[in-house]
């Protein structure tokens, strides 16, 4: 009987901690966030077209921001990498091939931000984001000067932008 009391003391003792902590977790203003993002419509524009966000406190958009930088990093890569392929032209061939070694950095760069994004490191996440942003945007200037096919660029932007707003968040925590 006093191992059953003492179970039962045990379990809604453990209740109250963790319905105390999710308590703790407050939504995450996206109308803040977007208003310190430096493209504020596409912010907006992410946020609304993700349900996630909705709701979603700090830590669960970054993660949710994070995973987006992600993903558009590795279809860039994958778009940069199929023209490669494609490219005729030595010159062409030669500056996207640039560009997939540009975009496997910022892939490694984020692969190491999620260290610090999953310990809650802003500090540490807003520099290994940052560091990532930097191969993606020198391939795009890359395009530019060579007159590269401007749907490898198309990518670079959004990119971007999520980095942007991953940025930001990182300040916030």
């Amino acid at each position: 009987m006093a191992a059953y009391l003492t179970n039962r003391v045990l379990m809604s003792s453990l209740m109250f901690f963790v319905m105390t902590g999710s308590l703790n977790a407050q939504v995450a203003d996206i109308k803040a966030i977007c208003g310190k993002a430096k493209n504020q419509s596409f912010c907006t524009s992410y946020m609304k077209s993700n349900p996630k966000t909705s709701g979603a406190d700090l830590q669960t958009l970054a993660n949710i921001t994070f995973g987006s930088a992600q993903t558009s990093a590795s279809e860039g890569f994958r778009k940069i990498q199929s023209l490669v392929k494609t490219a005729t032209n030595p010159t062409m061939k030669k500056a996207y091939t640039s560009c997939v070694q540009h975009y496997k950095s910022a892939i490694s760069s984020l692969n190491d931000a999620k260290q610090s994004l999953a310990s809650g490191d802003g500090k540490g996440l807003n520099i290994k984001v940052s560091a990532a942003m930097e191969g993606p945007s020198t391939c795009e200037q890359d395009m530019a000067d060579f007159k590269g096919d401007p749907s490898a660029v198309k990518n670079s932007g959004d990119f971007q932008n999520i980095c942007g707003i991953v940025l930001v968040i990182s300040n916030m925590m």
